[in-house]
């Protein structure tokens, strides 16, 4: 055959190995890539908080991995007055970054004089078709890489007048935290 054979041959084999590479590295980049499998509440409540009242919610973690550098982010999407735009605030947290991850995190943001939900009421809130946007970034340690959750509530997601449950509980040996509780809620009278 000879030598042009042999460059075809080689080029064709060489070809193939790449393209074999390529189509191994995406599907691995692809399907490989760490996420934090955040569980959320599947409501958030309107609480009393210290001596004013809150928006929270909580979240925990279902894996076994750890999550560090834990970092949250709430953002509100609220529809103005007599149009179709809408007005986006950055909520102020009582807490928005931990160093290690809890088993449950209630995330609290304090609605005081400087929020937007300030003197709203749940139909306020409906009205202006409320959205709360969650966003989370942390360092998974099992793979060595930054990951990201999002989730959000709707305003008809929002359950005013009820708080979550304390799912802790002391025994001799340390306590115990209940995280199938996640939902749990209770009748709380809210700050005027």
């Amino acid at each position: 055959m000879g030598y042009p054979a042999n460059i075809v041959a080689a080029i064709e084999s060489m070809l193939g190995l790449l393209g074999f590479a390529l189509a191994t590295g995406l599907l691995y980049g692809r399907f490989s890539r760490p996420s934090a499998k955040i569980r959320y509440s599947e409501n958030a409540v309107i609480a009393p908080y210290r001596e004013i009242n809150g928006f929270m919610f909580r979240i925990v973690n279902p894996q076994k991995n750890q999550l560090l550098e834990l970092e949250v982010r709430v953002n509100l999407a609220m529809q103005r007055k007599n149009s179709e735009l809408r007005d986006f605030h950055s909520l102020e947290l009582e807490r928005d970054k931990v160093a290690f991850m809890p088993y449950m995190w209630t995330i609290v943001h304090p609605i005081s004089e400087s929020s937007p939900l300030f003197g709203l009421s749940d139909k306020d809130v409906l009205e202006k078709d409320a959205e709360f946007i969650i966003s989370m970034r942390a360092f998974d340690e099992s793979s060595s890489q930054t990951v990201y959750s999002r989730s959000s509530y709707k305003a008809s997601e929002i359950i005013w007048g009820r708080k979550f449950v304390y799912a802790v509980t002391r025994e001799n040996r340390g306590i115990t935290i209940d995280v199938s509780r996640i939902n749990e809620t209770e009748k709380a009278s809210l700050n005027a």
